[in-house]
């Protein structure tokens, strides 16, 4: 017999926020909107089965999602590509390893959208307004 211990709440909330994060704040950087609807709509970074996830599974995903996080910003604020390649390839492998659709190469964001990007027009992270 096999014990495993599964994912809390918690985790699960914070993997969707990552997956709302890349969507409203890191997409628009280098995607336009009507793309990124694409994506949505294409189930990119969903993950549906979220409560069927192990502790290892979620912490490898939690990983995995704040890596390309990283990755990203590093991107949109100048970093050259090549310094990531291995890293965002490692992390994209372990996404798809637990059906989470993420059909991206690192070249994809190369350049920063400037039309549709805009800091101050980004949509805000809670309805709370400060």
């Amino acid at each position: 017999m096999k014990i495993v211990t599964a994912s809390t709440p918690e985790q699960q909330e914070y993997v969707r926020s990552t997956v709302r994060y890349f969507y409203n704040n890191l997409f628009p950087c280098f995607f336009s909107s009507s793309y990124i609807n694409d994506l949505h709509n294409l189930e990119v970074l969903q993950v549906t089965h979220i409560e069927d996830f192990t502790l290892k599974e979620i912490m490898e995903i939690t990983a995995a999602l704040q890596t390309l996080q990283s990755i990203l910003e590093c991107l949109i604020d100048g970093a050259h590509i090549l310094e990531y390649k291995q890293a965002f390839q490692n992390n994209q492998r372990i996404l798809e390893k637990h059906f989470i659709h993420f059909p991206f190469r690192c070249e994809d964001f190369q350049k920063i959208n400037p039309t549709d990007y805009n800091l101050f027009m980004s949509q805000p992270e809670n309805k709370w307004l400060i």
